[in-house]
This record gives structure tokens, sequence and C-alpha cells, in this order.
């Protein structure tokens, strides 16, 4: 812990004045948190489609960092809004998983060592919602998909381990996947 020099623990900054988690940010800063959304709809499973430099697709679950000072419900809404243009109802946790990595996944670009905790929520479309361009997406995202959970493995999915989670045995999966390559 760190603390003054009386040993009484140092203040926190306040929301969105301290340093930020994440690609870019200082090595040794502690991991970054964010939520994922798990839309399952008649066997499909909604990704985002990111399109790579060279034209590669990639695909992921919707979601991102959770800011300082907001709960991981309201994270994963206001990341669904920005990424998939559409509210979610979030329903209760479906795993956990980590990431980290030394590059951009989307084009390899070196960043300084990133780890980011990810926390992974079933969620439903809100009624008469679908998804579609979103408010602010990720660089080189290019909308979304359903992919057919029992077909992932013919997409490129990311992290390829929660690919796997996805189409193994409900009964089977465990909360915790730990760290997943990307």
């Amino acid at each position: 812990m760190t603390g003054s020099a009386a040993g009484a623990p140092a203040p926190r900054p306040a929301p969105g004045s301290g340093p930020r988690s994440g690609p870019g940010s200082a090595a040794g800063s502690g991991p970054r948190v964010a939520v994922k959304a798990l839309i399952v709809r008649d066997g499909h499973v909604l990704m985002n489609r990111v399109v790579t430099p060279d034209g590669t697709v990639l695909h992921g679950p919707p979601g991102g960092g959770q800011e300082h000072g907001e709960d991981q419900v309201a994270a994963l809404v206001r990341e669904c809004r920005e990424e998939i243009g559409a509210e979610v109802e979030v329903h209760q946790v479906a795993c956990v998983y980590e990431v980290q990595s030394v590059s951009r996944l989307r084009d390899g670009v070196p960043i300084p060592p990133f780890h980011q905790v990810n926390v992974a929520y079933w969620c439903g479309l809100a009624d008469g919602q679908e998804p579609g361009p979103g408010s602010d997406p990720d660089p080189g995202q290019d909308g979304t998909d359903w992919l057919p959970i029992g077909h992932l493995a013919e997409h490129e999915v990311h992290p390829p381990g929660l690919a796997q989670w996805l189409e193994a045995d409900p009964s089977s999966r465990p909360i915790g996947l730990g760290v997943l390559p990307l």
C-alpha cells in the first residue's frame, strides 16, 4: 500500500483526473478492468467485427474499459451503446478472463505492456433494440455479426479461448478462465 509519510493512505485521484490504464498507459499502473457483453440469440452470439489494415476480419464481444467511478453494469450499457448502437439488459456474470499483450491486435503495432481483466456478462438486447452503428465504435470496427456458436472456430474470434468456452458444454464451463492468449 502506498501512503504518506505519516502512514495514512494516499488520497485517490478525483474521477477523470488520474492516469488511465490500457494501451499507452505507463507500465506498472496495474491491470485495466473491462466489461464484455455476451449476447446470445437463437444459437448465435453477437460479436463486433473489426477489419485490420490488411483486410483480416476479427471478431470480439462488445464492451470495453470501466471508467473510474462507474459501476460495471453502467459501463457495459455505455460500451454497448457506443459499439453496437443498442441498449442492453445486463444479467449475471458469465466468466472472467485476462488478456496481456505488447502489440495492438488489429495492426500489430507495439504498445506498452497491456494487461486487462475482463468480466463478461450474459446480456440481452432491450425490447425493440437491434444492433446497428454505435455512437463511438472502436478503431477498425466495421459493424457486428451474429456468429453461430457451434461454428466459432470458423471465424477469427479473439481471444480464441473465449470462443472455445462459448462452444463448450454449459455444465462444464468454469467462471474463471485465467489469462487467454490473443
